[in-house]
């Protein structure tokens, strides 16, 4: 029998084709699928219709364009006027089913504002600032009102809070009752209240704590408008006005609105309390009060200790005391604190840190120990010329002897003029003239302080130089002042809004930074028309606004070897 062999051709296609079968089979490729949806769902109908009136029912039915939800709804939905109780929400298909849970007002515009809430739930493309508004009554209000609120010490924009108006006008309604209209401001601080009716309104803007639309906790950053404000009516826009000569052809293009600025602040409560008492180090405590003290009454109880028995020092602002106690003879104390015969407070507490260490299975008490420490002003080894450098010491110094104390410029030996600023010394100021440029090397030896506890100082040694103009830069502004006879406090803010500096004038006059290191630096300006140095806050219920603040308008970038002069017209408040 004769056999055909296969031709070997057909067997190597063969073969290639099963390759490339598997190699198919094996590398799946998945389809592109298009572009990414970015489009947010569009609304097609509603029941009732978007602005109706004379509603009666106690459902909304809105249908999209696909399948939409709802993210963050409990703080997305602003409702104006607000409801005791929050809708209930359901979807059915592409419909989003709104459930009102409580019985409306009558004759009344209602606006459901759904911030970002409504996304597509392929994408999560949002439906940006939807709103649905309705009238159960036969008129649908139509005024609007808008403004920004902004943060009265820093003029930073305030997002997230409720802007507010009520119809019921008296002083503490804001305390009492939710408000008639709200709105919530963005990003930018601006809000705007749709759908109002005529009137005259009290307006009132509550960043709000617990989410019940009352100014109720004493964290919560409230403003509040001078006056009562009035809305406007939305001018229509009219793509073929029938009589051009009657209506302005600006208007006609833009909605009209009325436009407020609040300034936002958190009250002070305006009573003298003791905020804190605690342990700094061993025998010296801290006292602070809310506010700057008087006439402070410190008594102690138990150890009921005599005489001199403290050595007490304020900060600047007095609203804090520092107490050394050198000779307590207890481990703790118990005081009576008080500020002018007022907020009499007893506390106790230890006058020694301790801390447990465990060693072969026994607890150990060991005390923290502590010696006569200082710091300095001098900042990366460097000092300003026309500024003395300043030495703060732990405790109050005692004993002193000056004439150890070595300074040397360039190995000159120089004759330093120290003096003890406090009557309790706890500040050492050097006055000298630093040349720009030279280097100086100052030396306490061991033991030159001794404090009030005894500890003395260790042997310390400080090189420093003084900066140079070709180093530095120096600012000064020329300020036209708004208002005659008043203070301005002229501030220079360096990093997050750090003060630098500060400068009070009453006049038209010049004021100079100098020795500045190169960076970015921002100028403000407090009006302290009461003339106590510090910005004040402001107090709804006495109707008293903050002090006001503001910016020069740029920023200033600050470069080595520079000397920068500008003039700045401070606005009136």
């Amino acid at each position: 029998m004769n056999h055909k062999k296969p031709y070997p051709g057909a067997i190597f296609h063969l073969f290639a084709a099963a390759l490339l079968l598997l190699a198919a089979c094996a590398n799946p490729v998945s389809p592109t699928g298009g572009p990414k949806d970015n489009t947010p769902p569009e609304v097609l109908r509603s029941v009732p219709g978007n602005q109706s009136i004379n509603f009666n029912s106690d459902k909304v039915v809105i249908t999209f364009s696909e399948f939409v939800s709802l993210k963050d709804v409990s703080n997305q939905l602003v409702v104006s006027p607000p409801l005791a109780k929050q809708p209930e929400f359901t979807t059915r298909g592409k419909s989003l089913i709104m459930k009102l849970k409580e019985p409306l007002r009558p004759n009344t515009t209602y606006n459901f504002f759904f911030g970002n809430s409504i996304t597509d739930i392929t994408e999560n493309n949002p439906l940006a600032g939807y709103q649905f508004t309705f009238s159960t009554g036969p008129v649908l209000d139509s005024l609007t009102l808008s403004g920004k609120l902004i943060s009265a010490f820093n003029q930073q924009a305030v997002k997230g809070a409720f802007v507010m108006l009520y119809d019921s006008i008296y002083d503490s309604i804001p305390l009492k009752s939710r408000p008639y209209y709200l709105a919530r401001t963005g990003e930018t601080g601006e809000f705007q209240l749709n759908n109002l009716r005529n009137g005259k309104y009290l307006m009132f803007a509550l960043s709000d704590g617990n989410a019940d639309y009352t100014y109720n906790l004493p964290t919560e950053d409230i403003a509040f408008a001078d006056s009562l404000v009035t809305p406007e009516a939305a001018v229509r826009k009219l793509s073929k006005p029938e009589d051009s000569t009657s209506i302005d052809s600006n208007a006609l293009q833009m909605k009209k609105v009325s436009s407020v600025t609040l300034r936002q602040f958190r009250e002070v409560d305006s009573i003298q309390k003791l905020s804190k008492v605690s342990l700094l180090r061993e025998n010296v405590l801290s006292v602070v009060f809310r506010f700057p003290v008087k006439k402070p009454e410190i008594i102690p109880l138990n150890p009921a200790l005599t005489g001199n028995w403290s050595v007490a020092a304020f900060n600047r602002t007095r609203d804090t005391i520092t107490l050394w106690i050198p000779q307590p003879g207890s481990d703790s104390l118990k005081l009576i604190v008080a500020d002018s015969g007022l907020c009499r407070d007893t506390v106790e507490l230890a006058l020694k840190f301790r801390e447990k260490n465990i060693a072969k299975g026994k607890a150990r008490e060991t005390e923290t120990k502590i010696s006569l420490g200082l710091k300095s002003n001098i900042v990366s080894s460097k000092v300003k010329p026309d500024q003395p450098v300043v030495f703060t010491f732990a405790e109050p110094v005692t004993r002193f002897d000056t004439s150890l104390i070595s300074l040397k410029k360039d190995s000159i030996l120089l004759k330093p003029d120290f003096r003890f600023e406090d009557t309790v010394r706890i500040r050492l100021m050097l006055h000298h003239k630093w040349e720009e440029g030279s280097t100086y090397q100052l030396i306490f030896p061991d033991s030159t302080f001794t404090g009030l506890f005894g500890h003395v100082n260790d042997s310390i040694a400080y090189r420093f130089s003084a900066y140079t103009e070709s180093e530095t830069s120096n600012l000064k502004l020329n300020l036209t002042l708004p208002i005659p006879d008043k203070n301005y406090i002229i501030q220079l803010l360096g990093e997050k809004e750090k003060l630098l500096e500060q400068r009070v004038v009453g006049e038209n006059s010049s004021v100079s930074f100098s020795y500045l290191r190169p960076g970015k630096y921002r100028i403000k300006v407090v009006y302290d028309f009461n003339r106590n140095g510090i910005w004040d806050t402001g107090n709804y219920l006495k109707k008293r606004q903050p002090e006001y603040t503001g910016y020069f308008s740029k920023e200033l970038d600050l470069r080595a070897n520079w000397t920068v002069e500008e003039d700045w017209n401070i606005p009136a408040p």
